[in-house]
């Protein structure tokens, strides 16, 4: 058969799927007549009826079963050429989507953007907060160009790199509730597991480090509540709830109005991986220039 017409099973497609003409016709922005004239069509070209017309709209025969199938694999084609074409015209526009947490983003993130601001005036930047799996698995599909986090080192895919930016310093922090507690010095590590403890979930990179440094001591941590968001977690500790683990520059505002107070352990300071992760091959000089700013070692 030559001269295939992708639109009249793209038509049918539709049809199938609302099992209606009239639905098909709405979300195709056509009349139903223009619609009922494309499956005519196909059905003369495949010689073949792939509708049975009920009391409640249509079904499929057994001849368009086979071709729905078929059709659903050209449709999903079609639009995903749509979305390559729209890409295509967007990648012409000098742009970077970036991926980072709410919490990195407030007290680390921000100092890097005028720098980069400054020598690429005309690149725009789109800046997205979600959950860390949600922005690497956006980051895989190309949805996103840098991710930046704290929990990456155990990324399974060839195809994203990852480099430490740096390393943040953690702390141990309570409400006023707790504030007899920090102005007792430092405490014994096995003296804090007395105390109704806040941590990240057991599977992230942050509290496999926290974990690392008590085992170190012979103690086993458990928190009376895990959560894997540092805003919540935050908001948690603020109720007067438990004593928590914290990002101390994320609580530096907290700590200096008195909201919230250190509570100092006897371990080694918890240190926890910053990384920038981004595709080894889809690299624009863009993306190279903010990386390189990124990684440099000294301050800004």
């Amino acid at each position: 058969m030559n001269n295939i017409d992708l639109n009249l099973y793209k038509t049918f497609y539709i049809v199938a799927k609302c099992k209606s003409f009239t639905k098909a016709a709405e979300l195709l922005y056509i009349s139903q007549p223009a619609v009922t004239q494309a499956v005519r069509k196909l059905e003369e070209q495949l010689n073949n009826r792939l509708f049975e017309r009920t009391s409640t709209g249509v079904t499929l025969t057994p001849a368009g079963e086979v071709v729905y199938y078929y059709a659903e694999t050209i449709y999903n084609l079609s639009d995903a050429t749509s979305t390559l074409t729209e890409k295509i015209k967007a990648s012409k526009i000098r742009s970077i989507d970036i991926g980072v947490p709410t919490h990195i983003g407030a007290f680390y993130f921000v100092r890097y953007l005028k720098q980069f601001n400054d020598a690429y005036p005309n690149v725009k930047i789109n800046i997205i907060n979600k959950k860390s799996d949600e922005m690497l698995k956006m980051l895989q599909k190309r949805e996103l160009d840098i991710v930046i986090d704290t929990d990456m080192d155990n990324i399974d895919d060839k195809t994203i790199k990852t480099e430490q930016i740096l390393e943040l310093e953690s702390c141990f922090v309570g409400s006023e509730k707790f504030k007899n507690v920090s102005l007792k010095g430092t405490i014994n590590a096995l003296d804090l597991t007395k105390y109704p403890l806040i941590l990240p979930g057991k599977t992230t990179t942050n509290r496999k480090v926290i974990d690392l440094y008590f085992k170190r001591r012979n103690i086993v941590l458990n928190p009376i509540i895990e959560a894997n968001s540092s805003s919540i977690s935050r908001g948690i500790i603020h109720q007067g709830i438990g004593i928590g683990w914290m990002i101390k520059d994320f609580v530096e505002e907290d700590l200096q109005n008195g909201s919230l107070f250190e509570i100092k352990v006897d371990i080694d300071p918890v240190m926890i991986p910053l990384s920038v992760a981004y595709h080894k091959k889809f690299v624009s000089d863009e993306v190279k220039a903010f990386i390189k700013i990124l990684t440099k070692k000294e301050k800004i």
